[in-house]
Formats: C-alpha cells, sequence, structure tokens
C-alpha cells in the first residue's frame, strides 16, 4: 500500500565510486595548483605573498592535508596579523586538530591546540582592537 516501509536501493548508492574517483582527482589537482604556486612564492613579496600564502593554506584545507594548510595560514599571520580568512580557516583547522587529538587521547596535543586556539582569539581580538580588519 504505502511504499516508504519498503526496503531498497536507496538513491545515489551506485554513485559511490565514482565520487570516490572524483574526489582523489579533485584532490591531486588541488595538490598540483598548490605544488605550482609554491614554486612562485620565493619571488613575491608584501600584499602578493600574503594572498599567495593564504591561497596555498586554502588549496591544503580542500586537500585535506591539514598541516600543511596551518603551516601556510600561520605564515600569512605572521605577516600580516589583520582579520581574514586565515584567522577563520585556522580556527577550524586547530578545532579539527584538537578534536584528532582528544579521540586518540592525546592530552598534550588537545593542550597544544586549545592553545593556538586561544591565542588566535587574542590576534583576533587585538586586531580588531587596532582596526586591522
Amino acid at each position: 500500500m504505502f511504499g516508504f516501509l519498503k526496503k531498497g536501493k536507496s538513491k545515489g548508492t551506485e554513485d559511490k565510486p565514482q565520487e570516490l574517483k572524483a574526489a582523489v582527482v579533485n584532490r591531486e589537482e588541488l595538490l598540483s595548483r598548490a605544488d605550482k604556486l609554491e614554486n612562485t612564492l620565493a619571488s613575491q613579496e608584501g600584499q602578493g605573498r600574503i594572498e599567495t600564502l593564504n591561497q596555498l593554506g586554502e588549496l591544503y584545507f580542500q586537500a585535506e592535508e591539514y598541516d600543511k594548510s596551518i603551516e601556510y595560514f600561520e605564515k600569512s599571520l605572521s605577516e600580516d596579523a589583520g582579520l581574514g580568512k586565515a584567522h577563520t580557516n585556522l580556527m577550524k583547522l586547530y578545532n579539527i586538530k584538537r578534536k584528532e587529538a582528544a579521540q586518540q587521547k592525546n592530552s598534550e596535543m588537545t593542550q597544544l591546540y586549545l592553545d593556538k586556539m586561544d591565542k588566535l582569539t587574542n590576534l583576533s581580538k587585538d586586531s580588531m582592537r587596532k582596526g586591522k580588519f
């Protein structure tokens, strides 16, 4: 009578392998783009360098290379502490790493990322006070 209780294939289950292939290709493309950008970084300075550092952080974030992403966003903030995408993404990344450490019951790493989150929050407050946003 009613079809909502029938067991059957859910929509989209046959697309899973294709989605995984697309994700792998997309990840490889992201890492390739990041590699090309890294090669231009040495010759850049000023705001162009900051933008490239943020782009690298974003590419690695999307490719789920969180440690590399953190590295580039932290470099960006060390060169220009103004509020922006680096602040937002670093907070997300620190939270991801904190959760991973907590799941592994690694209290030292959990505390490290909690401290990083606290410092980033204070940096954000300082930037807002100074009008750097």
